[in-house]
């Protein structure tokens, strides 16, 4: 069988719609798709469309809210915070992503935790999305052990 290759588009759309067909809501389906297309994009098949079974299973088993909508707090100067709600660790960071970067330039350092949130990309997209808007960036996830 000989490999598929899609357009970047197409593959956002059918990944998305699997998402929204599994009771994500578009906060939630939209910026998991795009870290899973862009891992897939990126040749980080660990992190590509591989995931997205992964990604349903934990929804399925009740780990992951499916309709959480994030809130972001500026909790201090530099730092923000991203109350996940629940949901994927995708959606607070790319909300808290504005506010970080303003921070950042305001005062030459800026932090966001995200909380209440399940990790389940690579944090690359983390990474390339601060050093896209032209700062250094770090990112790290907490792990339970297993």
């Amino acid at each position: 069988m000989q490999d598929e290759i899609l357009p970047i588009d197409e593959l956002t759309g059918r990944v998305e719609r699997i998402f929204s067909r599994a009771g994500l809501n578009a906060v939630q389906a939209t910026s998991i798709t795009r870290a899973l297309v862009a891992g897939e994009r990126d040749a980080c098949k660990s992190h590509g469309i591989y995931r997205i079974e992964g990604a349903l299973r934990t929804v399925k088993a009740g780990k992951v809210r499916a309709n959480a909508v994030p809130e972001i707090t500026q909790v201090a100067m530099s730092v923000t915070t991203a109350e996940g709600k629940g949901g994927f660790s995708n959606p607070p960071f790319e909300l808290g992503l504005p506010l970080l970067v303003e921070s950042a330039r305001a005062h030459g350092v800026a932090a966001m935790t995200i909380n209440n949130a399940t990790h389940f990309t690579a944090l690359l997209h983390e990474v390339e999305a601060l050093a896209g808007a032209g700062f250094a960036g770090f990112a790290c996830a907490q792990a339970t052990p297993l």
